[in-house]
């Protein structure tokens, strides 16, 4: 009973995901997700650039493919909230995204490993967007207990 289940789930399954690659010509392909995953990246890295509204498309054109890239607006920081600091020291706040700046992810992310790796501090980050004014709330939560290493 549970083998006929289970094979049915399976089946169905299969089924879908062939679905989900199959080319409007009803070929199945692998150029369907290389392209969505192409403007997936292209859109990524318009986020890393702060543009948060990057939206991306394909357009075909003949033969060929166009990425039509629409960036929106750039997204600055509008403050930056430190929760349980902890004596943090001036020196760390140095190299910390400061209200005005180009919103990053990747700044963020290589601050708190900053963070973590020189002052063995636990913390972790999280941003709120506001798109109507084009900007980001950005929390740092730093735990009171240093990282501990391996023993």
């Amino acid at each position: 009973m549970y083998t006929r289940i289970a094979a049915a789930i399976f089946a169905l399954s299969i089924s879908v995901y062939s679905y989900a690659q199959s080319s409007p010509e009803g070929r199945w392909t692998d150029k369907n997700n290389a392209e969505e995953y192409a403007a997936y990246m292209i859109q990524i890295a318009y986020h890393d650039l702060g543009y948060m509204g990057a939206r991306v498309q394909i357009r075909e054109d003949g033969t060929r493919r166009i990425f039509e890239v629409d960036p929106g607006r750039m997204y600055h920081i509008k403050a930056v909230q430190i929760v349980g600091q902890n004596g943090l020291l001036l020196e760390a706040m140095a190299g910390a995204p400061s209200v005005g700046d180009v919103y990053s992810a990747t700044r963020m992310n290589d601050w708190v490993a900053a963070l973590k790796s020189r002052y063995g501090k636990a913390a972790t980050w999280g941003v709120r967007f506001d798109h109507a004014n084009a900007d980001a709330t950005i929390e740092v939560k730093l735990n009171r207990d240093p990282i501990l290493g391996p023993k």
